[in-house]
């Protein structure tokens, strides 16, 4: 075989190979038009930052007439003892407080006054954190538009704090700087603080009221759901869908919705859809940074429900329904008490005094509230009664249990529907899915953990993972809240670079379905025409040696005749 053959045919090898690397990555059978390119679902990103706050400020204001400034002194306090738990030293930690506070603590630096802000942010914050390091902020009191009260001082404008917040990044060359402030309005200062590397998150949104929570010791709702979650070891925007969960079950959900920005364009936004982060591009890197996880390792976890009731029905009585509950409650920890709270869907929040004031709890809160006794077994039993009820109507049941330390779980709920004769109606409804890991079109390399989490007006039968359409994992789901995830390890490697489609899909007990599908881009690395580079190296190599052991077989006979 002369030169130009064996040059012919390895042409010929790469032209066959570059058209099966367009034949494979051409589309094939995914349909990419399915894809929400714009989605806000959520993302659990592999990049995770463990950070560790290096400083806090926590500052406190007040109102002329005073109201409630007991309850922004018992948050300030809470704060304080959250940012010990999560590492910090006292001598980390400077805490400015309303004045009429100054005699009930001795924490404090000081009042709110704006000379011991200046020096907070200009001198103090700067001689702990480096230009590496992190400063967090929490502000909490009664609030406006674009300004936090702050008697007998004047008020604490959005623009005054976005410049203590520039001072402190001029003088210690550091922008890492989380933003907690708790107060009505205060989704209004999120235009001026939004910044580059800044996580900045209010306790509800611009011109909406926010509230102190109806659990004891009624802290402020937001930050307790937050840190709480923080402190268990999650990340900030997974804490802030929490803490977000907790405010819905409670059932201030309608009228009090926490916002975040974090991708710094000055718009922030509250979850997304499907109750979860990112939203509208907001929330990624607090789904990205965790705060508890080094420094050093402190995960402090409340107690957690092992089963709660899925929703079912009772039979309607116009006087009073009683209704037995049994729930579990994992007992690692001893638990000093289980509350159920009931909260039918008609319910409203207390009003505040105005639209500049922190809302309190409803006076009546014990009335629907009842406090279940351990069964012996680990289990929690009891009996709640629902008085004048409303026919065909349902009841939100949140569940929530308090240790003998203090710390509270996350809260879990259920609803009970009551209708004439007590049985479940026909489910013709769809189940709900989202996938929460990865996002969409993620570029993806190694082993990824697909996620994805689903629920149901009655009962969740399983989810499945599936990957171009080809089943990765069927997770079935208990007869009992909560739903574990449906999660599975896929492993890139096994994929051609390029789009993949990846769904989930739910299944309830009645057959209904429900799907959602995303794109995501497997970049394992350098790979030729469609092979990794080390197979189609070795085929190469075999191919050679092939043709040259040809070619010296047919030149040794020519040498014999």
């Amino acid at each position: 075989m002369d030169r130009k053959k064996l040059g012919l045919i390895l042409l010929t090898y790469i032209i066959l190979s570059n058209f099966q690397y367009w034949l494979v990555n051409s589309g094939g059978n995914m349909s990419y038009d399915q894809f929400d390119t714009n989605s806000d679902i959520s993302v659990k990103a592999s990049d995770a930052q463990y950070e560790c706050i290096d400083a806090w400020i926590i500052i406190g204001g007040d109102k002329s007439n005073h109201h409630g400034w007991d309850l922004v002194l018992l948050t300030l306090e809470w704060v304080y003892d959250q940012a010990l738990a999560c590492g910090n030293t006292d001598n980390e930690i400077l805490m400015l407080v309303p004045m009429v506070a100054l005699t009930y603590t001795t924490r404090e630096y000081g009042v709110s006054s704006p000379g011991n802000m200046n020096y907070a942010f200009n001198t103090w914050a700067p001689d702990k954190v480096g230009p590496n390091g992190v400063l967090a902020v929490y502000i909490h009191d009664h609030g406006g538009t674009n300004a936090m009260a702050n008697y007998p001082f004047s008020s604490l404008t959005a623009s005054q704090l976005d410049q203590y917040l520039d001072d402190f990044e001029e003088a210690s060359g550091c922008d890492r700087i989380i933003v907690v402030y708790e107060a009505c309005s205060s989704g209004s200062f999120l235009d001026e603080l939004s910044k580059s590397d800044r996580i900045v998150m209010t306790s509800t949104e611009p011109y909406y009221s926010a509230w102190w929570s109806p659990i004891p010791p009624h802290i402020s709702m937001f930050g307790e759901g937050l840190f709480k979650s923080i402190l268990a070891g999650n990340s900030i925007g997974d804490a802030f869908v929490d803490a977000n969960n907790e405010i819905i079950a409670l059932g201030y959900g309608d009228v009090q919705k926490p916002c975040i920005d974090d991708n710094h364009d000055g718009m922030g936004h509250i979850v997304n859809a499907w109750g979860q982060l990112p939203s509208t591009g907001d929330g990624n890197d607090a789904k990205n940074t965790f705060l508890c996880q080094g420094c050093p390792l402190i995960l402090i976890q409340g107690p957690k429900f092992l089963f709660v009731p899925l929703k079912f029905w009772v039979k309607y009585n116009p006087a009073i329904i009683n209704i037995p509950i049994s729930i579990g409650v994992d007992n690692s920890t001893d638990i000093a008490s289980v509350i159920c709270r009931v909260i039918s869907e008609d319910w409203t929040p207390p009003e505040p005094r105005d639209n500049e004031s922190m809302g309190l709890w409803d006076e009546n809160e014990n009335s629907y509230q009842w406090e279940l006794t351990p069964d012996g077994n680990g289990n929690f039993t009891g009996r709640v009664a629902i008085r004048s009820p409303i026919l065909d109507s349902k009841y939100t049941l949140s569940f929530f249990a308090i240790d003998v330390d203090g710390r509270r779980g996350q809260i879990i709920s259920t609803q009970v529907g009551i209708n004439e004769d007590g049985i479940a109606p026909v489910d013709n409804v769809d189940p709900t899915v989202v996938i929460t890991n990865p996002s969409p079109y993620a570029n993806l390399t190694g082993i990824v953990n697909i996620t994805a989490e689903g629920d149901d007006d009655q009962q969740l039968e399983k989810i499945q993972l599936l990957i171009d359409g080809v089943l990765l994992k069927e997770e079935l789901m208990p007869p009992y809240y909560p739903y574990p995830e449906a999660v599975c390890n896929l492993n890139t490697a096994n994929y051609i670079n390029g789009l993949h489609n990846i769904t989930a899909i739910a299944i309830d007990k009645a057959n209904n379905v429900k799907q959602t599908s995303l794109a995501i881009n497997i970049q394992n690395g350098l790979q030729i025409p469609g092979y990794q580079i080390t197979t189609l190296f070795i085929g190469s190599l075999i191919g050679v040696i092939i043709l040259s052991i040809m070619y010296v077989r047919k030149n040794r006979n020519r040498k014999i005749k």
